[in-house]
């Protein structure tokens, strides 16, 4: 199966995550979120395109069913024409009537076979693209909810780590100051 649009966005956000950036003292990777976001809809962009290849796949069936359908009334046509020829130069109208009879109950039987193969190989055609086409779908959709899942992980626990780290560092500060007021006192 060759390479979708979508196919190609996919690895490219597999790109951006293998080049994110590992957060020292953390099990955490710093990733672009700018490039995540364009990718995600560049991916929503390109599913109306997987869409319009199911289409024209559908109306491939469609021509397949008339060009059988043609056919087999060119089959019939000829067979006809066959007939009456055979009538027309035939002094024995009977064995000519019986022989064109059953060169149109075969042409009949042929053209119906022909559609019917035409009508399961489209059939088959759109539900392969079909299944292809919400098989990309929802591949596109799991990995936009995995990456924002991530990043909305990432952000969490940046936001505790700021927390954390403000909260150190006001505990810090009040130490010094208490430090600096218990000095004063003892100065005075």
């Amino acid at each position: 199966m060759a390479n979708t649009n979508t196919d190609i966005l996919l690895e490219d956000l597999e790109d951006v995550l293998d080049d994110a950036t590992s957060i020292p003292l953390s099990k955490k990777y710093a990733v672009d979120i700018d490039k995540i976001k364009t990718i995600i809809e560049d991916i929503r962009l390109n599913t109306p395109q997987e869409i319009k290849q199911a289409k024209a796949i559908v109306n491939s069936r469609n021509t397949i069913l008339e060009e059988a359908k043609n056919e087999a009334a060119e089959i019939i046509k000829k067979a006809q024409e066959d007939a009456r020829e055979l009538v027309a130069r035939d002094e024995i109208t009977k064995t000519a009537q019986a022989q064109a009879a059953e060169i149109i109950s075969k042409a009949n039987e042929q053209g119906k076979q022909m559609v019917t193969e035409s009508q399961n190989q489209a059939s088959e055609i759109l539900s392969n693209a079909t299944a292809q086409a919400n098989e990309m779908v929802t591949s596109a959709q799991n990995k936009s909810r995995e990456i924002l899942a991530a990043v909305n992980n990432y952000a969490d626990d940046t936001l505790l780590s700021i927390d954390d780290a403000l909260y150190k560092a006001l505990t810090d500060v009040r130490r010094i100051r208490q430090g600096i007021s218990n000095v004063q006192k003892k100065d005075q």
